[in-house]
């Protein structure tokens, strides 16, 4: 008998522990708020394997088509804060106040993923096999491609490619964004990590997102590419476009071909020139150092705004092209010699004269420009070529990849000394936190990019704190000073009131109890607590006269006497 393994989903035996082509472990078990491994949708169409990555907007799976009987993708809709999975099945569910919000991103996320599975034809996007909603939100089902490591292609040749390598693979993918911005769809993560290689080496896109992940201030926690990501993607006032596309094609474009990414936002405030090895800087043509820096401008109001002005800058250098095409130009004397009588026709020997005079021509033009370019381009001051005419990388960005930290448990503050000790990623802490059963308050609830990944060093490293379980507790607070039970209860993250009452057993000034609850009672976590805090025996005449009553009858009561002797022996 055999079996789907979640892993690869590929059939495996079902006495197998461990599947023989991938390694998964079937005894692993898939955690809550994701779907368990096993779980079928769309009527038993689709069958779900092992969770591949997750971010804010949404969770990747592995995943098995049970008509066409073949592994594929399959996104859910899972946006990090606004919802969570029931333990009884598979319904999402949405916080009360955040139900508005989650429908207008449930939406968006819709509307961007058919646009994106009309885009048949881009062969830089990924294959949209199917989209459907269910369990109160939507999956996006892709065909499954083999894709290389981009930033693992790059480092396997030399670590950078030279622009005639470079072209052929960047200008199919520079179509694509062009043809995806007039169909109304942007990407806005373009980064090294989400640019793949296909076995016939062309480049994909990957982790497509709605515009609201991409950017700060909205109802999604932003992901953003350090060095590759535009200036106004940190500015929650500013607007996204197509030249915020361009900055970030044109960052890779850049790391491609110098092996370094540029500088992030906040440095390039500081100084926008971007860091170039001097040879390869000398090895760049004009016009693409003139394109890289026209794309990489740090205002949104100067940089290049189209991918059409880009593929004309990438193409070959306007002044150049303009004399080719001057040259090449019929003579109009030459057209209308037949028409007119009364002119003689040039000798067969002049007429190599005007050809000779005009390549003399464009030759020297050709020189002038080209050393225009190439000592006093319009653009050199956004390049800062490095000392050393060795083919190293700019000091302070190697490219080098490094393995992403495990540091979900960790405590925030070793988290953050621990990044303040090294260059390898950017610490960037999101600022809602999030409740966590399994982890404890003021320690790493998640972070992305997941830990033992490969990433380009001086990534950015995104975590969530957590603020502990969200049902907390009651301690035991009785004979405690009020100072003692408002620290245990600020402890659990309880807010502390009291209210007041004599006690005959419990001193003054000591905690009697809570007003409406008991130890170990559960309740929500930020929850207002009333504890009873005692004002001594009460001394009034009244008081005095029961008390009295009440020890008369324990005298006359032998039983009673025995009960009350055993509780004070205990």
């Amino acid at each position: 008998m055999s079996r789907i393994c979640y892993g690869c989903m590929k059939f495996i035996g079902d006495e197998e522990e461990k599947c023989p082509n991938c390694g998964f472990d079937r005894s692993i078990r898939q955690s809550l708020p994701f779907l368990p491994l096993g779980a079928k949708l769309q009527n038993d169409k689709y069958i779900v394997g092992k969770k591949l990555t997750s971010n804010n907007e949404s969770t990747k799976y592995m995943a098995f088509d049970a008509h066409r009987e073949n592994p594929v993708i399959i996104r859910e809709f899972l946006p990090n804060g606004l919802c969570a999975r029931s333990k009884e099945g598979y319904e999402i569910r949405v916080k009360a106040e955040k139900t508005a919000v989650y429908k207008r991103l449930l939406n968006k996320y819709l509307d961007y993923n058919r646009t994106l599975a009309r885009l048949k034809d881009c062969s830089a996007t990924c294959n949209v096999l199917d989209i459907f909603t269910e369990n109160n939100t939507a999956y996006v089902v892709e065909e499954i491609e083999e894709l290389s490591s981009f930033t693992d292609y790059i480092r396997h040749n030399g670590g950078h490619l030279e622009w005639e390598e470079a072209k052929p693979l960047f200008m199919p993918l520079l179509s694509t964004l062009e043809e995806m911005h007039k169909n109304g769809i942007s990407h806005y993560g373009i980064g090294p990590s989400n640019v793949k290689v296909t076995e016939s080496g062309k480049l994909k896109l990957q982790n497509f997102s709605i515009a609201d992940m991409r950017k700060v201030g909205t109802d999604l926690r932003s992901m953003l590419i350090s060095g590759c990501s535009a200036p106004e993607q940190y500015d929650k006032f500013s607007m996204l476009d197509e030249s915020t596309d361009i900055y970030g094609f044109t960052a890779v474009l850049f790391y491609a071909l110098t092996g370094t990414v540029p500088e992030d936002v906040e440095k390039r405030k500081v100084d926008n020139k971007l860091l170039i090895s001097s040879n390869v800087n000398k090895k760049l043509p004009p016009h693409v150092r003139s394109a890289l820096a026209g794309g990489l401008q740090f205002e949104q109001e100067k940089r290049i705004s189209s991918f059409d002005e880009l593929r004309a800058k990438l193409s070959a250098a306007p002044s150049v092209k303009a004399i080719q095409a001057e040259l090449s130009r019929p003579d109009a004397d030459d057209d209308d010699d037949d028409n007119i009588p009364s002119k003689k026709k040039k000798s067969s020997g002049n007429s190599i004269l005007p050809g000779v005079i005009s390549c003399i021509v464009f030759l020297v033009l050709f020189v002038i420009i080209g050393t225009y370019w190439l000592q006093g381009n319009p653009f050199a001051a956004m390049f800062s070529p490095t000392a050393n005419s060795s083919d190293s990388d700019a000091e302070g960005v190697t490219g080098e990849m490094v393995t992403v930290p495990n540091l979900v448990g960790v405590k925030y503050e070793e988290a953050v000394e621990k990044a303040g000790k090294t260059s390898d990623y950017q610490l960037l802490k999101a600022v809602e936190e999030e409740f966590s059963s399994d982890v404890p308050e003021g320690y790493i609830a998640s972070q992305f990019p997941e830990a033992y990944t490969e990433e380009t060093q001086g990534y950015s490293l995104y975590i969530t704190v957590s603020k502990g379980a969200k049902m907390r507790e009651l301690p035991v607070i009785q004979g405690k000073t009020v100072d003692q039970a408002a620290q245990l209860l600020g402890d659990e993250s309880f807010i502390t009131s009291q209210s007041f009452e004599y006690s005959d057993s419990i001193k003054k000034g000591l905690v009697i109890g809570y007003d409406a609850h008991n130890p170990g009672d559960k309740l929500e976590y930020g929850s207002t607590i009333e504890i009873k805090v005692s004002l001594g025996a009460d001394t009034s005449s009244k008081a005095d006269t029961d008390r009295r009553k009440k020890s008369s009858d324990t005298d006359t009561d032998p039983e009673a006497n025995e009960e009350t002797s055993s509780v004070e022996d205990e």
